[in-house]
């Protein structure tokens, strides 16, 4: 009898260890980033862009960490794949790289999920491979997510994670921040999660005003409390700036379908996620734009592979001041044959 009770016992103690030895280790290697940080160059170009500073091209994309093309699901998103097979990631990754190589003729790429060092990508350091293909620009990376081992799922526990935002530039810039985002606050998943983040960039101009750009990746995961927290922040910080006299641009994945779009305008399958049948704030700042093109969508549901069923939509846009002239803005309907995202693109006009 106190055989099996010793048994018993180690049976219980072991998952109990196991736990509990992960909530310390993540607790002792919790990343702690500063409210606002420097960032510097990463690469730093030889080659910049002088001359017009009226007109500005863009491009942004949520590159999915080249874990989340077309063939895969996500256990996240009700699918069941966790960690994606390395052949897979590497074609995503090159197909990726190729078309960001693509559009060597903008002034500013915002991308977000970059992987610097995650067994998720395979320890692929997706910024440099980046950079290799965009030799002229210099590139900035703010870390939103450094978890030194992530034990979930239990069974496929995902392990180590570095990523975050690049932005990729072939202009002079006076400086870059990082802009720490109010954040989960449930115990013990905050141990896990994001540290989500803005990036900040600002160049002056010839006449003598700055430009302000902003690479961003808002919450996905909560029910709209920790969004809100996180847009009244960057709202305060848009309107300090624009107060200025900047021009201000933000870009990036906003979790969020701007306000006049119709969420179910491609729904084929019934969806009822919450997150997906959102719209942002119509009287965020006034008189302030959203852009975006509505006729090609930026986003999947990753509960199962990529097929003419998927719910898709639009939550990857731009939000530009006043004194932002916008001449062109165009989806990038990539099939979403790499990324469980389309990038956008935008030239605007400062006035």
């Amino acid at each position: 009898m106190r055989m099996i009770l010793k048994i018993v016992l180690v049976l219980i103690a072991i998952p109990l260890l196991y736990v509990g030895g992960n909530i310390i280790y993540a607790i002792l290697t919790k990343f702690k980033p500063a409210p606002v940080e420097d960032v510097k160059a990463s690469v730093l170009s030889k080659e910049e862009v002088t001359g017009n500073d009226s007109v500005f091209t863009f491009f942004t994309w949520n590159v999915g960490y080249s874990g989340l093309g077309a063939e895969t699901d996500f256990f996240y998103d009700d699918g069941k794949m966790v960690i994606t097979p390395e052949a897979w990631v590497r074609k995503y990754f090159d197909g990726i790289k190729s078309s960001v190589a693509e559009q060597k003729g903008a002034d500013f790429i915002f991308l977000q999920e970059v992987d610097r060092s995650s067994k998720r990508s395979y320890s692929i350091d997706m910024e440099k491979g980046i950079c290799d293909v965009m030799p002229d620009y210099s590139s900035y990376f703010a870390v939103n997510y450094d978890v030194k081992y992530l034990p979930f799922p239990w069974t496929e526990p995902l392990g180590k994670i570095l990523g975050g935002l690049q932005t990729l530039t072939n202009r002079s810039q006076v400086e870059t921040k990082r802009i720490a985002l109010p954040g989960i606050t449930d115990f013990p998943r905050k141990l896990f999660y994001l540290e989500r983040c803005l990036m900040v960039q600002r160049m002056k101009l010839s006449n003598g005003k700055e430009l302000v750009t902003v690479n961003a990746h808002l919450e996905a995961y909560d029910d709209g409390g920790v969004k809100r927290a996180q847009m009244k922040l960057m709202k305060e910080l848009l309107e300090q700036e624009y107060t200025k006299g900047s021009y201000v641009v933000i870009g990036g994945d906003w979790n969020i379908a701007p306000p006049d779009f119709n969420v179910h305008k491609w729904e084929k399958e019934k969806e009822s996620d919450a997150l997906y049948l959102l719209n942002n704030d119509s009287t965020y700042i006034k008189d302030w734009k959203y852009v975006y093109d509505g006729n090609t969508p930026t986003n999947r549901k990753n509960n199962h592979a990529f097929n003419d069923k998927t719910f898709t939509t639009v939550i990857d846009y731009f939000y530009v001041s006043p004194n932002v002239e916008v001449l062109e803005v165009k989806g990038f309907d990539f099939g979403f044959k790499n990324s469980d995202h389309n990038p956008v693109g935008m030239k605007v006009r400062l006035n």
